[in-house]
């Protein structure tokens, strides 16, 4: 008595699930398009948070860096995905207009002889043929946001414990290579355990076998590396100019060599974007006094304690100024000439919210012409494997020019 209602359910489930499968390009297109507009605004999010990270939270500059890396990277092998899938689906509905528009195919007797007696394609089976390349391609992205997913959770841990119980850099990495040696061990093994068993039966594990032996394993592997490889260039472009927010090293020769304006000058500036050193509010500057910023960072308020406690004669051998906030760890230099400081002002600028430090100059004695700003910073040597932490003064900390009219 049961057995016809269940059949009766079993048929309509596979009814109601072929019906999704044959309309599946409706929800596929929109999807992708949504996600596509989404992942084309977001790098410029992903840029500011590092920078924020690095300025306001005090983390290390390489973790930011790292973190920038991995974020962008996941954004733009996930633009290839999604563009090549519209790029397919568009193929896809020219050759269903022309299936529904020449459904015979070809006819032989109307080509030149030279086209004549080939085996041609029907439309119907083009269509057919890409309509699984497009769902295939649309469906391969799945199981990497989930791998993905869990990483970016885990990274995320890591981060808060970092800034939570105050470790190194090289603490946090060694920990996060280790358990990535743990992992990879545990899948090498032969031994079936339990948690080989719970991964191996896991939608991301089930996702991936799918493919691999459908179509094939090593055609799998190639597909995600060439997506890696073309999303290579977009990486390098979102992560442009990044190494400027390092603020314990000095300016690279092609950064001082071939400036960006809007990372020096407000007038050029994005007011949602960060300044990652000193700025100006313009290239030419008119009147008697120059308006300079300097951009604060988090972890210099610990350095300056250090400093000031285990440095006391080193700073009196460099002629240091004293040190009552982070901005007294700058020295300002113009043309190579020192310029005197009267105090620095706390501000904290729209749009990005950043804090900042700001000082007038006075300018009233030079002539018209260009000149450069040079600013030095005092900076302690990050320890490694227990070597000594040591002083240092970065002379290229911010190097740019200015018109002075």
């Amino acid at each position: 008595m049961n057995s016809n209602p269940d059949s009766s359910r079993k048929n309509e489930e596979l009814s109601w699930l072929e019906q999704l499968q044959r309309n599946s390009w409706e929800p596929e297109v929109i999807i992708s398009g949504i996600i596509l507009a989404f992942l084309f605004a977001f790098p410029s999010r992903v840029y500011e948070f590092a920078a924020f990270l690095i300025q306001e939270a005090g983390v290390n500059s390489m973790l930011s860096w790292l973190i920038l890396i991995y974020l962008t990277a996941i954004i733009s092998v996930f633009k290839i995905f999604f563009v090549v899938h519209l790029a397919l689906r568009f193929m896809w509905a020219g050759l269903l207009g022309l299936s529904y528009a020449f459904p015979k195919g070809v006819i032989q007797e109307r080509l030149f002889k030279t086209g004549q007696g080939y085996d041609y394609q029907q439309p119907d089976s083009m269509v057919l043929r890409l309509e699984r390349i497009c769902s295939s391609t649309f469906a391969f992205p799945v199981s990497l946001s989930i791998i993905f997913l869990i990483i970016t959770l885990y990274l995320g841990i890591l981060v808060a414990v970092y800034l939570w119980l105050d470790f190194t850099f090289i603490q946090i990495y060694l920990f996060f290579m280790i358990t990535l040696l743990v992992f990879a061990l545990l899948m090498m093994t032969k031994k079936k355990t339990k948690f080989k068993s719970w991964y191996f039966t896991s939608i991301v594990s089930s996702i991936s076998a799918i493919y691999q032996s459908n179509i094939g394993k090593w055609y799998s592997i190639g597909y995600i590396l060439l997506i890696f490889i073309l999303a290579a260039p977009i990486i390098v472009t979102d992560v442009r100019d990044f190494t400027l927010f390092f603020n314990e090293r000095n300016m690279l020769s092609h950064e001082v060599e071939w400036p960006a304006k809007n990372l020096y000058f407000e007038s050029d500036h994005n007011a949602g974007k960060r300044f990652p050193r000193a700025f100006l509010a313009n290239e030419a500057v008119e009147g008697q006094h120059l308006r300079l910023g300097i951009a604060r960072y988090e972890g210099d308020q610990k350095m300056m304690e250090i400093i000031k406690r285990d440095f006391s004669s080193s700073l009196d051998s460099l002629g240091w100024h004293e040190l009552n906030q982070t901005a007294d760890l700058h020295r300002i230099y113009m043309n190579d000439s020192l310029i005197s400081v009267n105090g620095w002002a706390k501000f904290r600028l729209a749009g990005a919210g950043q804090r900042v430090y700001q000082s007038l100059l006075d300018v009233s004695f030079l002539a018209p012409g260009r000149y450069q700003i040079r600013v030095e910073k005092l900076m302690l040597r990050d320890p490694l494997f227990g070597s000594d932490t040591d002083l240092r003064v970065l002379e290229n900390w911010s190097v740019f020019e200015f018109i002075k009219l």
